[in-house]
């Protein structure tokens, strides 16, 4: 165990901050000055200040040096001053300062394969590999989900694209005022645009990794920002859906890349290993056909209904019935989901069987391929050592050798397959049919035996017919044509089988490649109709927009205009009886188009409201009136009626006195 730190992340960037700040005012960061400023800021007493701050030196966070003061009552004195360490000064072994599980300082365990620490306490929880002197943390300990590594960072891509929709602050984590927390804390920086970039690049191997990396983001953000804080929360909220997606992953990599990339009838296609299909009820519902994704401790079935929005849910086991059970009894009611939910079904089986087929058909051939692939290597060993064996078995068998024949018939090949690597070999070759038991033959010649040697796609009935012409040259001529004509109808038997055989092959690659032939010309029909309809709404979009955008200009010309025109015609003036633009003016609120329209509304109802002010006549001008009143007084009824009318009636706009009612006798002006 190593003591690499012994001050807390969060006390040492208070002390650094303290000594920053004291620097800022021109002042020497000496303790008292330190110990004012965490007790005011922080709340931290000074026996506690003065303990953390002898960590933080220890540590060379911060070195204490001697300085003369140049100001103030302490001018000339000598003073035990603090300053921060330069960043080359920070010591690097190959592994981080903190432990990786609680964060915190103290003596800690080194991982042999990695760069992470541990305290023995959070070593022991975890579970790690000790063995003697080599610790092993349980990180590299994790057992490894060995996937094809294209396939594999595509699931990570669509993990990891997930994780930076949920959480946006995590996609660049710190600032450039967080840059020094950063340097002299985190010892291997870590964020979400870096998976992303190691995702994009093919370069994780396994699904433990990218799990490492999003641990080391929760252990970045915790000593950067402290336990506390949102941004540590906020990952630990991104370390929980990581796992679940992982989770996922490992359960059935089949579903989650269906899942995400959602091909058509993405949910109909069939998983490896299979699902098991039931019929599952959740509450408020009836039976509803689901695939089983897991099966829990408890007994509860982690299933996927068909149909709709494919949703998960985990039903108890009591409401879950198999697959073969008559729907009948399973359900009453047939709603337009249910019905949907039942094609999914049933096209997922046919595609199940369709795969069942197919792998029936080419499993043996595709195993056998991948057999002699892998085991290329040490079939070529095993024929040198085969020819060294027999060199020696040639020597040692120049003296005798006996062949037995005892059988009446040959057997056919058990596996057509296979009939290209046991068809000739030296069993084969010595078991032949005849009607004797036994016959006891001379040794061979030397060049018989070397025919034993020919590869099975070398080998070919005219090759046998040598070997057995060789070999039984001896022979009494009865048991040479017999030989002759068994190896004739193996001959002729063996073309039909292989004529036979690459029918059938011929007939079931040419079905295959029709059905991927027709596939893929669904699947390209579906994506230029996917692609047209996505032009067609991005062309709609751009359309309605620009249309939206002269919309809003000619509205606004609009409105602009008709606030022009209102202010230009409250500036007028408008006839008072007509509603035309006016030219004379009578009293406040009253003007007129022409001297008509005055005279109308006077007669009508003006005269009684007019506002206009009256001159005040001189004496002369009253004597006159009166005159004028009396006359008037003294003429009949009649006439002095007329009178009245008629001066009333010649009221003239132009400022005549002949009227009594003259109260818009000048009236008019222009």
């Amino acid at each position: 165990m190593v003591l690499r730190r012994q001050a807390t992340v969060v006390q040492a960037r208070q002390l650094l901050n303290a000594i920053a700040y004291i620097k800022q005012q021109k002042q020497i960061p000496n303790l008292e000055r330190i110990t004012r400023y965490m007790q005011r800021e922080h709340k931290v007493p000074p026996s506690e200040t003065h303990k953390q701050l002898q960590n933080a030196v220890k540590d060379n966070f911060i070195f204490s040096y001697t300085a003369i003061g140049n100001k103030g009552s302490k001018t000339g004195m000598e003073q035990k001053g603090y300053k921060i360490s330069d960043e080359s000064e920070l010591v690097d072994d190959g592994h981080d300062w903190y432990c990786f599980k609680c964060h915190g300082p103290g003596d800690v365990i080194s991982c042999n394969k990695c760069w992470r620490v541990f305290h023995l306490s959070c070593f022991e929880e975890e579970e790690s590999y000790t063995n003697g002197h080599k610790h092993i943390c349980y990180i590299c300990k994790a057992g490894h989900n060995r996937i094809r590594g294209n396939m594999l960072n595509t699931l990570l891509g669509y993990t990891v694209q997930r994780l930076k929709e949920k959480t946006r602050e995590l996609h660049r984590i710190g600032h450039r005022d967080e840059e020094l927390n950063f340097k002299r804390f985190v010892y291997k920086p870590m964020d979400l645009n870096t998976m992303e970039q190691i995702v994009q690049s093919q370069k994780y191997r396994c699904v433990e990794e990218l799990v490492a990396d999003a641990h080391n983001i929760v252990h970045n953000v915790y000593l950067v920002y402290g336990e506390e804080h949102g941004m540590t929360e906020l990952a630990r909220i991104m370390i929980r859906d990581c796992k679940y997606d992982i989770d996922e992953i490992c359960q059935c990599w089949n579903c989650y890349y269906m899942s995400n990339s959602k091909p058509a009838n993405w949910f109909c296609k069939p998983c490896k290993p299979h699902h098991e299909l039931v019929y599952a009820k959740l509450k408020g519902f009836s039976y509803w056909p689901a695939k089983v994704i897991r099966v829990t401790e408890d007994s509860k079935h982690d299933v996927r209904f068909f149909g709709g929005y494919h949703q998960r849910a985990l039903i108890p086991q009591d409401y879950i019935k198999p697959i073969s059970v008559n729907i009948k009894t399973v359900t009453s009611k047939r709603t337009q989901g249910f019905i949907k939910a039942c094609e999914e079904l049933k096209l997922h089986r046919q595609l199940l069987e369709e795969q069942v087929d197919e792998s029936s058909n080419n499993g043996d051939s595709e195993m056998e391929n991948n057999m002699e692939e892998d085991d290329e290597e040490e079939e070529d060993e095993e024929e040198d050592d085969d020819d060294d064996d027999d060199d020696e078995d040639e020597e040692a068998d120049d003296d005798t050798e006996t062949r037995e024949v005892t059988s009446t018939s040959v057997a056919p090949p058990k596996n057509t397959s296979k009939l290209k690597t046991k068809i000739l070999t030296p069993e084969n070759v010595n078991v032949v049919s005849s009607s004797v038991d036994k016959i006891s033959t001379s040794p061979a010649p030397r060049s018989s035996k070397v025919a034993y040697k020919h590869t099975a796609s070398q080998a070919t009935p005219s090759t046998v017919n040598k070997f057995v012409q060789s070999d039984t040259s001896k022979k009494s001529c009865n048991c040479q044509d017999e030989l002759s004509n068994l190896l004739d109808d193996f001959k002729r038997k063996t073309e039909t089988e292989h004529k036979k055989e690459i029918e059938q092959t011929e007939k079931r690659v040419s079905d295959r490649l029709q059905k991927e032939f027709e596939i893929d010309k669904q699947q390209a029909v579906a994506r230029a109709v996917t692609n047209m309809q996505r032009e067609i709404d991005r062309v709609r979009r751009q359309t309605t927009e620009k249309i939206k955008e002269q919309y809003m200009e000619e509205m606004k010309k609009l409105s602009k205009k008709h606030k022009e025109y209102i202010s230009y015609v409250k500036k007028k003036q408008w006839c008072f009886f007509c509603g035309e633009e006016a030219m004379y003016h009578c009293c406040w609120n009253t003007a007129y188009c022409s001297k008509t329209c005055q005279k109308d509304h006077w007669q009508k109802e003006h005269k009684n409201d007019c506002r206009r002010p009256r001159p005040k006549p001189n004496t002369t001008q009253q004597q006159e009136q009166q005159q004028i009143d009396s006359d008037s007084d003294s003429s009949d009824g009649n006439n002095g009626n007329r009178t009245h009318g008629h001066g009333s009636s010649n009221f003239s706009l132009s400022g005549s006195s002949g009227s009594r009612d003259g109260s818009c006798k000048s009236a008019l002006y222009y």
